[in-house]
């Protein structure tokens, strides 16, 4: 019963040898064949494939990320740092962001490939302190380019209104841009 084996095929003589059902003269070798190609024919999808392309795309979407938050980090520390030397814009990148020279210095150059969550934290601290630091140095300067304005005005009435009456109306006006609504800037 065991002593018949095909002579075509080494797989299918070791299937014949597992499977004694095999033998039977029901089992012809096509039945091998026709399963496999019923297998091809049902178009089975290649999931794993699909799989891998979403994991590339997903790959290169985080190195898009990591690669805008190096960005992001290194014009930071240059906004900070002002104006000046490398150096100098580090030390005082470091004292703004309270910390380390030689972290804000990797941040700078873009030395650190993964951006730790509490070092993007407090450097973006940082750039908002120094926003609203910047925000109210302006806010004091067009105070004080407006005292200047009224007390210029002021001189100007008391030389001689008539002459100096042109001159005197614009300074009395805020400064061009200053204090309006954004829907006012085109036009009037």
């Amino acid at each position: 019963m065991f002593a018949r084996r095909p002579a075509h095929s080494s797989f299918l003589s070791f299937l014949f040898q597992l499977s004694p059902s095999a033998l039977s003269p029901e089992f012809p070798a096509q039945s091998l064949c026709s399963t496999v190609t019923n297998i091809a024919s049902e178009n089975f999808q290649m999931t794993e494939k699909q799989r891998r392309d979403r994991e590339i795309s997903r790959r290169e979407a985080e190195m898009f990320r990591v690669e805008a938050i190096q960005d992001e980090m290194a014009s930071a520390v240059r906004l900070l740092g002002g104006e000046g030397s490398a150096k100098e814009q580090i030390n005082k990148a470091a004292r703004a962001a309270r910390l380390p020279i030689t972290v804000i210095e990797r941040l700078r150059w873009k030395k650190i490939k993964r951006v730790p969550a509490d070092l993007a934290d407090a450097i973006r601290e940082a750039v908002a302190r120094h926003n609203e630091e910047s925000l109210g140095r302006a806010k004091h300067e067009l105070f004080i380019a407006q005292q200047k304005n009224a007390l210029l005005a002021a001189q100007l009435r008391e030389i001689d209104p008539d002459l100096y009456g042109p001159e005197i109306d614009r300074l009395g006006r805020s400064l061009p841009g200053v204090g309006r609504s954004p829907d006012l800037q085109g036009g009037v």
